[in-house]
């Protein structure tokens, strides 16, 4: 069956078949045109040696409701609640991210600890108003010594390029809503909710987060069918 109308999606990423999923059930005929064997894009949970791994590490957190009606429309009973765990591996010890004062105080040690402390506060003297890379970006948010503690080497190491070749735009949106201060006042007082990278429990499916779009799949196949066989008893 040949659609005129069918609107046709490049890419069966979390964007393109979230798209398609809300169109299809707008009634709209869909093409979505993937090259890769598997769905969900950089989201893609892929089998190993009878292990389901995630391609990425992914969250799903968002207090915007379309976005959680689909989530519970298209997993169901299929998604679960997680506690995080995340950790900052840094000179043989392991920190706990979100930040504990007390821990990350003895773990780093006094001084290092005031290290951080007075190149926060001399950013915040004297700051850059213009960053032009990443690592002007993150040394103006959270000074010299906490960039060269965590951020360089983890983001140069996920990445693969240097700090300094990625955008100061990019940056603002991957630590968006976050600041020393309002980490160390999360460490003391506990995390408000309105600060995304400090959540401590979110959603995910419970066979990866690629089951999410794998089940998105399975609905605009079944959804295909069903126009393909009203049509063809309309003829």
């Amino acid at each position: 069956m040949h659609n005129s109308n069918a609107i046709y999606i490049l890419g069966a990423g979390p964007a393109g078949l979230a798209a398609a999923y809300t169109l299809t059930q707008q009634g709209q005929s869909v093409v979505v045109l993937e090259r890769d064997s598997k769905v969900g894009g950089l989201a893609k949970t892929i089998e190993y040696k009878n292990f389901l791994l995630d391609f990425g590490p992914h969250r799903f957190f968002t207090k915007i409701e379309p976005v959680l009606k689909l989530w519970d429309d298209v997993l169901g009973e299929d998604q679960v609640t997680v506690n995080r765990l995340t950790r900052i591996y840094y000179d043989g010890k392991y920190f706990s991210y979100p930040l504990k004062a007390s821990e990350t105080l003895l773990a780093i040690g006094v001084i290092k600890s005031f290290q951080i402390v007075t190149s926060y506060l001399q950013v915040r003297l004297f700051p850059n108003r213009n960053p032009q890379n990443f690592a002007e970006w993150v040394t103006g948010k959270f000074g010299k010594q906490l960039f060269k503690i965590f951020f360089e080497g983890y983001t140069e190491k996920l990445w693969g390029i240097p700090c300094t070749e990625i955008s100061a735009d990019w940056a603002a949106q991957r630590i968006k809503g976050l600041s020393l201060m309002k980490a160390i006042r999360n460490a003391i007082l506990g995390n408000d909710g309105k600060v995304k990278t400090l959540i401590d429990q979110f959603q995910f499916p419970r066979l990866g987060s690629g089951q999410l779009y794998e089940k998105i799949t399975d609905y605009l196949v079944i959804a295909f069918f069903s126009l393909v066989k009203y049509s063809n008893n309309n003829e």
